[in-house]
């Protein structure tokens, strides 16, 4: 099944002649299927790219950093690299380099200039308005300049200061004689600054460094900075003007360039990433093996029949098996499991060959989450708050599927618990109600966890079997044999604390039992037989009663972490039990108030805010405790991570060779 696991991916290595790279390059990134990887694996402590590529690479992307500059002073929004290619004489990048530099120089040096002098206009006015205002505030306070400049015995200042910067001030005039006089209310507060003549230099120094705002000066004619003032913005209004103009004028041809540009950075940063040996250029990558007869198509499209491919199957790669080389990883999920594909990438990205978790971990977090949050009106706000993400906002489309999801499984069981915003009156209970059936309620909850636990350990098996450790996968303590003694003890407490109604009968621990010990005999000879191609295992030197004496302890020591895994699920009927009891809270403060004369109206708004309190913040926690169980107790018995994800060197240039594919 392909949800299950990853798509199947083959290595793609192609020879070419050097002059044909370019144009090979094109055709890979338009195809937009190939994963590049270092031909050299990051082994090679040398140069292997095409000779000058570097070099080309760094200038197109001095480029692009001036061609962005010009597009953030201009105000114009470059495109993605999508549309046509580079022209029919692209494939000389050092000649598209010139030419390109030949265009972007005139239009940068035009938007420099528009885009200075509307920053100076803007600047200009800014500082006639603010003297503008000081001079008004001077004038209300009936200050004189010509009287103030007039003074013979002290220096008088004025400033902006609110009381800490005025109290700054103060400190730092200290010991001299000196006057700070407020001459306004308002904030920051006028004040006059007076001085004896000697004291002038400190005065000075003193305004430096505080955080004072001196206004130089006070004898500036009102009228004049008014209509000087006018000019500034009169000025600044045309430099805009021209600005739009030239914007409209010079955007077609500055996101033409950037295109350019982009592409071509692109397609000189794949370029990197081949191996030149000669005359010959020797590009690697992954590819779906469903892809690989149409890029191999492409290829042979752009170099003609000189073009060497290879392509083999990732399994036969030698170090994919051993982890030595990654393997990106494609998964083809539904659109309904998309979310669940992101919270696994939260833990990790699955290795090759993996197991895919997204189904498994889709199933029980929603299973989970209807167990705790079970509540038809709960699960129905959930589900319409989905909804409308999902239909109106369609850039936060996997958290309105993921909504809608976790609503109708709060709905589902919330039909079960036969509860409506807490009320049991209006449905009837089909199966339990958490908080009266709390014994009942535990024992359901351990049995999921002992399913997931179980669920991850034969993930585990057949995990550890794919990459061809089918020892470990069959006799060890995280194998088959470990998964079956857990079930053995899970079995014998089962009929020691369950109800003499549910006796789980002999015959099924003996079958268990036998089982187990069947996969540990059997463990050795089988390895022997699948594992031929593997190295030799290093012979132990330590003793035989040594051995299986770290044997056993380890047993032992996973069994006690399985079953405390297990435990860890009873937070599953804890967290439902919590649930129902909020909802007597909110009953009992509505009820108290509904009592008081005029309090309908409050017990009214209780019950709506307590129901949206609960919505957000224990919808908020239960989805938390969720992911911990997940995590820990599920993804740690068989997720391995270290995968990389599946980023081709992409160029959509016509939307149908789009491949139509998701990537979770």
């Amino acid at each position: 099944m392909s949800v299950l696991r990853t798509v199947p991916m083959v290595h793609f290595r192609v020879q070419v002649q050097t002059r044909d790279a370019p144009a090979v390059t094109r055709a890979i990134a338009g195809a937009g299927l190939l994963h590049l990887v270092d031909i050299a694996h990051g082994r090679s402590p040398y140069e292997t790219a095409p000779p000058g590529v570097a070099d080309l690479y760094a200038a197109f992307r001095d480029l692009r950093n001036r061609v962005r500059v010009a597009s953030e002073k201009l105000g114009v929004r470059l495109a993605e690299p999508e549309g046509s290619l580079l022209d029919n004489a692209g494939n000389d990048f050092a000649a598209e380099r010139e030419r390109i530099a030949a265009t972007l120089e005139p239009i940068e040096k035009r938007i420099d200039q528009l885009s200075h002098a509307a920053s100076a206009a803007h600047e200009r006015a800014i500082n006639l308005a603010e003297q503008l205002e000081n001079a008004q505030r001077l004038r209300d306070a009936a200050i004189d300049g010509q009287l103030v400049s007039a003074a013979k015995f002290v220096t008088i200042r004025f400033a902006l200061a609110d009381d800490e910067a005025a109290d700054a001030l103060a400190s730092l005039l200290t010991p001299v004689p000196f006057a700070i006089i407020p001459l306004d209310a308002r904030e920051p507060r006028l004040v006059a600054i007076a001085v004896a003549n000697f004291a002038r230099p400190r005065l000075e120094e003193a305004q430096r460094v505080s955080l004072v705002r001196p206004i130089r000066d006070p004898s500036s004619d009102v009228d004049q900075l008014r209509r000087d003032r006018d000019d500034a913005v009169a000025a600044e209004a045309t430099a805009r003007k021209e600005l739009q103009t030239a914007r409209d004028e010079l955007a077609p041809a500055l996101v033409s360039i950037g295109q350019k540009v982009e592409i071509a950075t692109l397609l000189l940063q794949a370029q990197t990433f081949f191996a030149a040996a000669g005359r010959f250029v020797v590009i690697s990558g992954w590819l779906p093996a469903e892809s690989a007869a149409r890029l191999k198509e492409k290829i042979r499209a752009a170099a003609g029949e000189g073009a060497v491919v290879d392509v083999e199957r990732a399994e036969d790669v030698p170090g994919v098996l051993e982890g030595s080389m990654r393997v990106p990883i494609l998964h083809r999920n539904p659109l309904v499991l998309r979310p669940f594909q992101r919270l696994v990438n939260l833990y990790g990205t699955p290795s090759y060959g993996e197991v895919q978790p997204t189904a498994f971990f889709a199933i029980s977090f929603l299973l989970m989450f209807g167990l705790m949050f079970g509540d038809v009106g709960h699960g129905a706000i959930l589900f319409i708050a989905g909804w409308s993400l999902f239909r109106y906002l369609p850039q936060y489309l996997d958290y309105g599927i993921l909504l809608m999801e976790a609503g109708s499984a709060s709905m589902a069981f919330g039909v079960l618990y036969g509860s409506v915003f807490g009320v049991h009156t209006i449905l009837p209970t089909l199966w339990l109600e958490p908080l009266h059936d709390m014994q009942r309620f535990m024992m359901t909850a351990i049995a999921i966890g002992a399913l997931i636990v179980t669920t991850g350990l034969v993930l585990n098996v057949i995990n550890t079997w794919r990459i061809g450790n089918v020892k470990d996968a069959l006799s060890g303590s995280r194998g088959l044999f470990g998964a079956l003694l857990y079930w053995v003890v899970l079995v014998l407490l089962a009929r020691t604390f369950i109800a003499p109604a549910y006796v789980v009968p002999a015959w099924l621990i003996f079958s268990l039992a036998a089982a187990a010990v069947a996969v540990l005999v059997a463990g050795r000879p089988l390895a022997r037989r699948f594992e031929h191609r593997r190295p030799a295992p290093v012979v132990r030197t330590s003793p035989v009663w040594l051995t299986l004496l770290e044997s056993a302890i380890e047993l032992v020591d996973t069994l006690f972490s399985y079953f405390a895994n297990t435990i860890s699920f009873v937070r599953v009927a804890a967290f439902a039990a919590v649930h129902a009891g909020v909802f007597i809270a909110i009953f009992t403060v509505a009820d108290t108030l509904a009592h008081m004369r005029g309090g309908g109206v409050f017990s009214v708004g209780v019950h709506v805010a307590g129901n949206a309190l609960m919505i957000l913040l224990e919808g908020l926690t239960v989805s938390v405790q969720v992911l911990r169980l997940e995590y820990y107790e599920f993804f740690g018995k068989f997720f391995r991570g270290g995968g990389e994800a599946y980023v081709p060197l992409m160029l959509r240039h016509e939307p149908a060779e789009s491949l139509g594919r998701k990537h979770a």
